[in-house]
């Protein structure tokens, strides 16, 4: 893969992807935002050179009945979500993949018993997103994963700075509902209303796509 992935969708990383996981859904959203989403203190999503992000849907065997949620420090109260890390600047998607389940879990990727198996990609949410007060549109996207944690795996986040709070497991047809508390989210804290909409799509999205797993 080249060093010079600059975008959300590189179509030669695109084409890699499909190769390797063969045919990919997706998903089209048009957002209109204003700050503080994507200019304010942690919501700056498309900030420090990032292009995109992943998002893995870790299970423990049984994706049905379980998948792993998390919520951060500064988060609002309640708003659990899948967890995602940024694609950086002329990073590869599955790169980053293993680097932040590394970073948030303390768990390594690999083929081994003791190591986080990923399984298939479930698709990719893309993005435009205008903002009213920055004058200017984003691209975006979102790449999920579906993982597996090892047996004996433990939560154990390696990256302080991640602030990750707690961990939360919920059965796969219940990301609707929390979808709907993320979307509806802004009642409580207003200044976090367009990143609650924003999140919300892709816990839909694996909704879906889980949904139609055999």
């Amino acid at each position: 893969m080249p060093p010079a992935l600059q975008t959300a969708i590189d179509p030669d990383e695109l084409a890699s992807l499909k190769a390797q996981w063969g045919p990919l859904a997706s998903r089209y959203h048009t957002l209109t935002v204003d700050e503080p989403f994507l200019t304010g203190q942690n919501q700056l999503l498309t900030s420090d050179g990032r292009r995109a992000e992943i998002c893995y849907v870790m299970h423990r065997g049984n994706p049905a009945e379980e998948v792993l949620l998390h919520i951060k420090t500064f988060y609002p109260s309640g708003a659990y979500r899948l967890p995602t890390g940024g694609v950086q600047t002329g990073e590869t998607v599955m790169a980053t993949l293993s680097r932040e389940i590394e970073e948030e879990t303390g768990l390594i990727v690999g083929a081994g018993a003791d190591q986080v198996c990923v399984e298939r990609c479930l698709g990719i949410v893309v993005y435009d997103m205008a903002h009213r007060r920055a004058a200017r549109t984003f691209s975006f996207a979102t790449y999920h994963f579906l993982v597996a944690m090892p047996r004996d795996g433990v939560l154990a986040p390696r990256d302080a700075e991640e602030q990750i709070a707690g961990w939360r497991w919920r059965a796969a047809d219940e990301l609707t509902d929390v979808a709907d508390y993320l979307e509806q989210v802004g009642k409580q804290a207003p200044d976090w209303a367009d990143w609650g909409r924003y999140r919300s799509l892709s816990h839909r999205f694996v909704a879906a796509m889980l949904s139609r797993l055999p």
